[in-house]
């Protein structure tokens, strides 16, 4: 059954699969990549158990898909959500020691310097799907037809959307992008007048009264949870491997 693009769901970990297909029986992880997963979440889960109120510092504002994520987790496991306008003060608050961990989706381009930094640490990960994305524009003002530029408001790494779903009519435009931090600044900027469409979420379009020209389901993202590297458990601390870990796997 189709659940609402925002509504989150635990669920058992989910195969790997285009937008839409169909599920399948997937083959089991092999044993040792399925004692590390297990072994780094029941070591965060414990970790979280014993320090309540742990501080996740993530992408805002309210109804991006990082958020609604570190929402989840939070109810799970009561943690603390903290919302930025950029990934690099989530970087920055956790290397200062203003937040415990960050919470960073494998589709931002800037991953790498999670990975790549010298004082931070990966403690896990985790599938989950976003809601639905788009393109929207504001209710009762629809671009006017036309040859010219459509201006388009959508972070960077979610461009290629518009290419995919433009409906046509807007196809053969050419597109001036205004850069945006995040989908419900997308929303945001169109609501202001500041732009024409949005690439955008489901929560975006609720939050500033828009409405979808063309939509397409979510996708299914691996989600990466980042501390500071002298925070990382010694050896003698590791929990057992092969326990299982919680079900975090969820979809929209």
């Amino acid at each position: 059954m189709a659940m609402k693009a925002d509504e989150v769901t635990p669920a058992q970990p989910l195969p790997a699969r285009a937008p839409g297909a169909p599920a399948t029986p997937s083959a089991p992880l092999p044993a040792a990549l399925a004692a590390e997963y297990g072994a780094r979440w029941n070591e965060l889960t414990r970790r979280w158990a014993a320090r309540p109120g742990t501080t996740l510092a993530t992408l805002g504002p309210a109804g991006t898909s990082s958020e609604l994520a570190a929402r989840f987790l939070a109810a799970e496991h009561d943690l603390s959500v903290e919302l930025f306008d950029t990934f690099d003060e989530v970087l920055d608050h956790v290397i200062g020691h203003k937040a415990d961990l960050a919470l960073v989706p494998s589709a931002y381009g800037g991953l790498t310097r999670f990975h790549w930094h010298r004082d931070l640490s990966l403690q896990g990960f985790f599938p989950m799907a976003t809601p639905e994305y788009g393109i929207a524009s504001a209710t009762g003002n629809p671009p006017a037809p036309g040859t010219g530029p459509v201006t388009v408001a959508a972070m960077w790494e979610v461009r290629r959307i518009y290419a995919e779903v433009v409906p046509p009519g807007l196809d053969a435009r050419q597109v001036a992008w205004v850069d945006v931090s995040s989908t419900q600044a997308a929303a945001e900027a169109v609501a202001a007048g500041q732009a024409e469409l949005a690439v955008t979420n489901a929560p975006g379009i609720r939050a500033h009264g828009l409405r979808w020209l063309a939509v397409r389901p979510g996708a299914e993202i691996i989600w990466t949870l980042f501390s500071r590297a002298d925070e990382t458990p010694r050896a003698d601390e590791t929990p057992r491997a092969g326990e299982a870990p919680p079900a975090t796997a969820l979809r929209t």
